[in-house]
């Protein structure tokens, strides 16, 4: 199978240094998913979109797997997942989610906060649905669009009335799930809005910055007018820095 580039991977390959410090969004996520299926046994885990492994080790020890294997088209990620947590027991591997094989399937296939950044869902659920051959749980996190929905009202509001986040292209909910079941009937959704407060508008920018997200579009540059009149819009109009994201966890069950 010809691999699907996906731009987002060169973002990633610039932050596993400073993903695990500033993930506490992802691992919260994780933590809901996990509750899903934290009840079962699992002997062998795909996880797609391992990043730096931190989450995969995680897995891996919560179930006491025989066999964990993390997926990652970022080549950084995967060489830092490598240096902290490989073992004979948890692999890691440079492969893009739209590579996935039977050779990948497992009793336990996951994904968290992964989803959202990979171009074609079609594609991807159709690759899913191709090559699994055995019982199977699949359990993945996404984010929605309305994620950071506050940021995007800000920056329309204070810099550039053109101005999007890379949150509002993510797909839909409706899409997901219909893209979904159209390849598993029995998949399952909750969904979730999480909201942070942060101590300053730079703290929200740089831990976006620092887990890989994409650029604003225009891309900008602040300058430190700009990012204390943004602050004060926020405090104006929130009496805090908030930040929503939006997630819906799916589960499904193969038989």
């Amino acid at each position: 199978m010809s691999q699907v580039i996906n731009p987002q991977s060169l973002y990633f390959d610039k932050s596993p240094k400073t993903y695990n410090k500033n993930m506490h969004i992802q691992y919260e996520v994780f933590t809901k998913l996990l509750s899903l299926i934290d009840t079962e046994c699992f002997e062998t885990i795909t996880d797609i979109g391992c990043g730096t492994g931190i989450i995969t080790k995680k897995l891996h020890d919560h179930f006491n797997s025989k066999k964990t294997t993390g997926l990652d088209q970022s080549l950084s990620m995967i060489d830092h997942a490598k240096s902290s947590f490989q073992s004979d027991s948890l692999k890691f591997y440079q492969k893009s989610a739209h590579e996935f094989s039977n050779h990948d399937q497992a009793d336990l296939i996951f994904s968290n906060a992964t989803l959202q950044w990979i171009p074609d869902l079609n594609l991807f659920f159709k690759t899913l649905k191709q090559s699994i051959t055995q019982p199977t749980t699949i359990a993945f996190s996404i984010f929605l669009p309305g994620t950071y929905k506050e940021l995007a009202k800000g920056l329309r509001h204070i810099i550039d009335k053109s101005i999007t986040i890379p949150a509002e292209k993510f797909e839909s909910l409706e899409t997901i799930k219909t893209t979904c079941k159209h390849y598993f009937k029995t998949a399952s959704f909750k969904n979730h809005t999480i909201t942070h407060s942060y101590k300053n508008i730079f703290e929200l920018l740089n831990i976006i910055k620092q887990t890989g997200s994409k650029e604003l579009y225009p891309p900008m540059q602040f300058t430190q007018t700009k990012l204390t009149e943004l602050e004060t819009w926020f405090l104006s109009t929130y009496n805090t820095i908030p930040a929503s994201y939006e997630v819906s966890l799916g589960i499904i069950k193969l038989k």
